[in-house]
């Protein structure tokens, strides 16, 4: 049973005033967790999260990657790609402008920091296999660049020798930008993911542009399922990631390709009676442990 002081009854107060003293104190609800928490996280990884792309005037950029990645060391800070870039010209670009153009996009659109763990896996694998090396710039693409992930549906939606449709791919587009870009940059965003998804294997042709099927590389599946796992999947789910998706065969052949990662030493692998454990943690070499 209460007492007077417990509800707060004193001597000379009203009986109203009272009456609310006793009364119990409301709970607050919890805080819901910030929806900018899982932006901040993939951010922190090396995604991009943005609302555009580089895809607006370039393409996925993979001879200028190669050649990049090939005049600088493994261990060289950020600033050493600008440099490259802009002050040596490892390109070959004809004017300052054009070089300071070229290392905004190549950065936009790769990295090109040490300081995070995606690039630092994509230079772990990228000198594996050479052959891998289309499929990765086009996996590192999609995780930074939201109008390639947007064409993403189309491309693979495609039957094998279908031709692209410039109209589809605007649509593609659109559907995830809906008003913000102008019908002329729209076009120019179909024309230059297509280009990319012709670097990557997944078409081919100059002019008209068909789908073809991919060769997909093991090491590349160990990159599509760091994606996975960097993003929060776990089990199955990293065999149904857009990035896994892109590698273009069945969950069974994913698995034949992480059977091959694993024995490469790419990523720990477990599956039978329908569970599946794959974990690629160990692929970043600064941090080889389990990621939070």
């Amino acid at each position: 049973m209460r007492t007077q002081s417990q509800c707060g009854l004193h001597q000379g107060l009203p009986r109203a005033a009272q009456t609310i003293s006793c009364m119990p104190a409301r709970r607050s609800k919890p805080k819901p967790p910030k929806a900018q928490n899982a932006k901040g996280d993939l951010t922190a990884q090396g995604f991009r999260v943005a609302d555009s792309g580089p895809h607006t005037s370039k393409t996925l950029m993979l001879q200028e990657l190669e050649t990049l990645l090939a005049a600088v060391p493994a261990d060289a800070p950020a600033k050493a790609y600008r440099a490259s870039i802009v002050v040596e010209n490892v390109l070959g670009k004809r004017t300052l402008s054009t070089r300071k153009e070229t290392a905004s996009r190549l950065t936009a659109l790769h990295g090109l920091d040490p300081t995070k763990p995606l690039f630092r896996v994509l230079r772990r694998l990228w000198d594996v296999e050479p052959a891998a090396r289309p499929q990765l710039a086009l996996l590192n693409g999609l995780a930074r660049d939201p109008l390639l992930m947007a064409t993403r549906g189309q491309v693979m939606g495609m039957a094998t020798g279908q031709h692209v449709q410039r109209s589809e791919m605007v649509a593609a587009v659109q559907g995830f930008t809906h008003d913000r870009l102008s019908a002329r940059v729209l076009d120019a965003v179909a024309r230059n993911t297509a280009s990319s998804w012709t670097q990557s294997g997944h078409l081919k042709g100059k002019v008209k542009k068909l789908r073809q099927p991919l060769q997909p590389h093991p090491v590349a599946l160990a990159l599509a399922m760091w994606l996975g796992y960097a993003s929060g999947k776990r089990g199955k789910a990293l065999l149904n990631t857009p990035w896994a998706r892109a590698l273009d065969t069945s969950s069974s052949g994913l698995l034949e390709l992480a059977e091959q990662a694993k024995r490469l030493g790419l990523l720990k692998l477990s599956h039978g009676a329908g569970v599946v454990s794959i974990d690629p943690s160990g692929l970043d070499p600064l941090h080889g442990g389990e990621q939070s």
